[in-house]
């Protein structure tokens, strides 16, 4: 064997032993670093989850209103306009009012500009920690 190899071999660990032990007093420095980004990271996990939940409660809220305001225009809708008015299911020029639940809706009309056309706006309002939400709905309907 060429003693030039062993010589530079030694040489390279020779470095390598010098090297790991400068850096001896990293090794707690580059675990504290670790634990501080894996905290950070879960800590915005957490957050973005449960904003998330918050999220997806006010869109089921939401749908729950919309589907109550529907709802209320189908009952209208099977009906006979006419039979509609007449036992104040809704009131032309008039608003009328009720409450399912934490849902208060309203239900209004009006003579709209063509003849025989009745605008009817149904609107679901609710509240959900200390925020008022609404949701509208309107239709034109042919009344006979």
């Amino acid at each position: 064997m060429n003693p030039e190899i062993l010589k530079g071999g030694n040489n390279i660990l020779r470095n390598y032993i010098y090297n790991s032990r400068s850096n001896e007093g990293y090794v707690l420095l580059d675990v504290l670093l670790a634990l501080f980004l894996f905290s950070l990271g879960f800590a915005v996990l957490f957050e973005l989850t449960s904003h998330a939940l918050s999220e997806s409660g006010k869109a089921m809220t939401l749908m729950e209103g919309a589907n109550l305001a529907q709802g209320k225009m189908d009952q209208l809708a099977v009906r006979n306009w006419r039979d509609n008015i007449a036992q104040r299911g809704c009131i032309p020029g008039g608003i009328v009012e009720g409450r399912e639940g934490k849902f208060r809706w309203q239900i209004s009309s009006d003579w709209h500009d063509i003849p025989h056309l009745l605008k009817v706006s149904v609107k679901v309002m609710w509240s959900e920690r200390g925020d008022p939400y609404q949701y509208k709905l309107e239709s034109l309907y042919a009344v006979e």
